[in-house]
C-alpha cells in the first residue's frame, strides 16, 4: 500500500479549512477587536523616533520576505481560483484600509493600532466574500 502524497495531505487540509471559514473568522475577530480596543485603550508607550524607524524598516523588510515566500509557497499547493480570490481580497483591503485611514485622519485625527489593524481584516474578508459570491470575473 502507498502513503499519501504530501500534496494530497495538503489539499485535503486546506479543504478541511476551507477560506470561507478563515475569512469569516478574521471578520469576527476584527469587529471584535474594533471593540475592545475602543472600550479600554492601551496607553501610547513613547519610542525614540531613530529607534521607531530602524525596527520598523527592519520588520518590514523580514517579514515582507517572509511574506513572499509563504505566498509563493501557498501559490504552489492551492487552487489558482483560492489563491485569486485571497489575493484581489487583499488587494481591497490595503485600498480600504489606506482610504479608511485618510478619511479618518482628515476628519477625527490619527486612526491607531489595533483599529487600523481591525479595518484591515474586515475590509480584507469582505474583499474574499465580495470575490468569493461576485466571481473573478466580473
Amino acid at each position: 500500500m502507498s502513503e499519501p502524497s504530501t500534496r494530497n495531505l495538503w489539499q485535503r487540509t486546506y479543504r478541511a479549512i476551507k477560506p470561507d471559514w478563515v475569512f469569516g473568522f478574521l471578520l469576527l475577530v476584527s469587529i471584535t477587536m474594533l471593540i475592545a480596543e475602543n472600550l479600554d485603550p492601551e496607553p501610547v508607550i513613547a519610542v525614540d523616533p531613530l529607534m521607531k524607524i530602524l525596527a520598523l524598516s527592519g520588520l518590514t523588510l523580514v517579514i515582507a520576505f517572509v511574506a513572499t515566500y509563504a505566498a509563493a509557497m501557498d501559490r504552489r499547493k492551492v487552487e489558482d481560483y483560492f489563491f485569486q480570490l485571497m489575493i484581489n481580497g487583499a488587494i481591497v483591503g490595503i485600498i480600504t484600509t489606506l482610504f479608511v485611514n485618510l478619511a479618518w485622519d482628515l476628519l477625527y485625527g490619527r486612526l491607531m493600532g489595533d483599529d487600523v489593524i481591525a479595518v484591515m481584516l474586515a475590509s480584507w474578508s469582505l474583499g474574499y466574500f465580495f470575490y468569493r459570491i461576485r466571481g473573478l470575473n466580473k
